[in-house]
């Protein structure tokens, strides 16, 4: 989770539950907390950032952990901000029947911790926001190459996918019962086959704004009572009103 102010002299402040930050290049307004959104609130007052960025908890959060995140990353966000969020998702494409095996154990332990390893669709990070109020939500769907074959981005999000799954194995190993040895293997040959089979993984984003403050409703003007209307002398011989009596008013004699 990464959340940037707008104000130059302001800092910059990174979150994440890892300690892998860098540590020599550094920009000055730059700070790195590690901090457990699950079991406390963001450490921040309300509309304090103009931006906030948050990817890759897809095997961090519960179903009902990301209504209550993405409320608490909008609770932390000025008015007419933005919010973006970037997931994966949780079995990758093109996979080698090694690389396969090892995502369905990885989802399987997941599950069995009551995590949602396709919240990238299930239900959508634009429909998470849309449920936290947000507005002017814009969805992508993008696919990266996993591997040497798809480059710089290919070789560093390989480098990312072995090292996910080398500290998931105590987890993995405790949910499926799994030999230790059978597992490690299985990573060794998925590091040939993401280049055999050019393997991928689907990322999802999506950005949402912040409603800005609504101004106060302007104040109802002053009620002044309407006047009673006159409709003028009545007729002596007609019950309607003299001004609107469709014949001249006069009075009968009887003296002949």
């Amino acid at each position: 989770m990464e959340m940037a102010n707008e104000f130059p002299d302001a800092t910059v402040t990174g979150i994440d539950m890892a300690p892998i930050f860098p540590t020599t290049i550094i920009p000055a307004n730059c700070r790195f907390l590690q901090h457990n959104i699950i079991l406390e609130p963001l450490p921040f007052p309300d509309n304090t950032f103009d931006y906030v960025h948050q990817r890759l908890l897809v095997a961090g959060l519960k179903p009902r952990d990301w209504v209550y995140v993405v409320q608490e990353l909008k609770r932390v966000t000025k008015a007419g901000g933005w919010i973006e969020l970037v997931e994966v998702d949780g079995h990758g494409g093109n996979n080698g029947p090694m690389t396969q095996q090892l995502w369905n154990w990885i989802e399987l332990t997941l599950k069995s911790r009551g995590i949602n390893v396709n919240i990238g669709t299930q239900p959508g990070l634009a429909n998470l926001m849309e449920q936290s109020g947000l507005v002017n939500i814009k969805h992508e769907v993008f696919n990266l190459p996993t591997g040497l074959h798809g480059g710089k981005i290919g070789k560093l999000l390989k480098e990312n996918e072995q090292a996910f799954w080398i500290a998931m194995t105590p987890t993995v190993i405790r949910a499926t019962g799994i030999d230790i040895q059978e597992y490690e293997d299985a990573i060794i040959a998925s590091a040939a086959e993401v280049e055999i089979y050019k393997s991928y993984h689907t990322f999802y984003s999506a950005c949402g704004q912040k409603p800005a403050c609504s101004l106060p409703p302007l104040p109802s003007p002053p009620q002044v009572p309407k006047p009673e209307p006159n409709f003028g002398e009545k007729s002596p011989v007609s019950p309607i009103p003299a001004l609107f009596s469709p014949w001249p008013t006069f009075v009968r004699s009887n003296i002949k």
